[in-house]
């Protein structure tokens, strides 16, 4: 009976505790924070901002689910692994944008917006002649059709392509969000004096080139499945007897390459891209999301620049970061250093590549190619090998910044 009691007595003020515990006060969120909430943070912001960012050229109509998808693939891993790239892009398409606005003006084309030379350069208008596969028209061929009286003026209007495009404004607001979210978190700690993880360190380098590249491509019309077909009763064999001379030579993209070819002032796509990424067809049957020329002036190029070399320097706010040892503390400090030197001097090369007196052979990421004017072993060679190697030694340092992300969670971070 008194072992009863005694039993009782404790089951009493067991339901004592456990009330006070259900009422008791504010309890302060402990500093430490699990991996997985790290990552998971990370990945989210990484993710919404891909997803919100990325703006493909209209594809084929024929293409299948997977080739699509590993377009998609390719790009977003570029998004994430050189932001500054993907800037580069979308900085090249508004110019050219901007261009085709103030070229269509000047023959009294008042309704043409910088939507329709985004819509044209992604693809948006394809050419369906009886003599010849349709192939998209960009916004240059658009204005040379239109100038020499081939075609009307296109009957779409601005609100006519945002109805086809599938930007997701609840996708572009929860990015905007989380982002928001992870720097305020970010600045919180490190008022307080905590810890902030490489990964983290990485995803806020990440944020500033994202959203500049959000920014050009603002105008840009998002995940339109299918172009505006445009039917001639003339044949392209008639517009290249009319083009004379300019259109002789054989076309490597379509047969209005005499109308786009000299804006790219003596670039050209690297002959082992021809065929890359199911660019079979000839003449093409759909415009490629890197087929816009380099920046013609130095402007666009020294923005671009400006934010590789931030971007780049961000990760320079590691350098006091603790590792698990003090050889990879050593890795992201050389890494980071590197990544931001290789930024300044090679990032350096196509802004005087716009000047008129460079005249030197290099590349611009592996994609465009321009020829010294005169050709001298040393200008045939010389920036070609330093950018070259600029570029080798960018990928080691971006390597070897992925893997210190992900190694430093060995250490817990508080």
């Amino acid at each position: 009976m008194a072992e009863a009691s005694v039993i009782h007595g404790l089951d009493h003020h067991d339901n004592f505790q456990n009330r006070c515990a259900r009422t008791v006060g504010w309890n302060p969120q402990p500093n430490g924070r699990g991996t997985l909430d790290i990552i998971r943070g990370c990945f989210l912001v990484l993710f919404v901002c891909v997803w919100a960012v990325l703006h493909h050229n209209i594809p084929i109509k024929s293409e299948g689910f997977w080739a699509i998808f590993a377009r998609k693939f390719r790009w977003a891993t570029l998004a994430v692994c050189a932001p500054e790239m993907l800037t580069l892009f979308a900085v090249m398409q508004w110019n050219a944008a901007n261009i085709s606005v103030a070229d269509m003006k000047e023959i009294g084309e008042c309704n043409w917006t910088i939507g329709h030379a985004f819509y044209a350069n992604a693809g948006g208008f394809v050419l369906e002649a009886k003599d010849c596969p349709a192939f998209p028209i960009n916004a240059k061929s658009i204005l040379y059709l239109r100038s020499n009286g081939w075609i009307d003026s296109p009957n779409i209007t601005r609100e006519n392509i945002w109805d086809r495009s599938k930007s997701d404004l609840f996708a572009k607001g929860f990015a905007v969000f989380q982002t928001a979210w992870l720097l305020i978190q970010c600045i919180a700690r490190t008022a307080q004096k905590l810890a902030i993880s490489p990964l983290e360190l990485f995803t806020i380098a990440f944020i500033l080139p994202t959203f500049a590249t959000a920014f050009f491509w603002a105008n840009k019309p998002q995940n339109v499945d299918e172009p505006t077909v445009i039917r001639p009763d003339w044949l392209i064999a008639d517009l290249l007897i009319a083009a004379g001379d300019a259109a002789k030579e054989p076309y490597v993209d379509t047969p209005l390459d005499f109308i786009e070819k000299p804006v790219w002032q003596g670039w050209k796509r690297r002959p082992s891209l021809l065929h890359y990424g199911g660019l079979h067809r000839r003449p093409l049957a759909r415009i490629p999301n890197d087929y816009s020329p380099p920046p013609p002036t130095g402007k666009e190029a020294f923005f671009v620049w400006v934010v590789s070399v931030v971007h780049a320097g961000i990760h320079l706010v590691g350098w006091g970061f603790e590792f698990p040892t003090f050889e990879e503390k050593m890795i992201w400090r050389a890494s980071s250093f590197t990544l931001l030197v290789v930024m300044v001097i090679g990032g350096a090369v196509p802004v005087i590549s716009t000047q008129p007196w460079f005249d030197f052979s290099f590349n611009l990421l592996w994609i465009w190619v321009i020829d010294a004017r005169k050709s001298t072993w040393i200008r045939r060679n010389l920036i070609e090998f330093l950018v070259d190697f600029a570029y080798f030694v960018y990928i080691i340092a971006r390597l070897l910044i992925f893997a210190e992300i992900f190694l430093s969670f060995r250490q817990r971070i508080l």
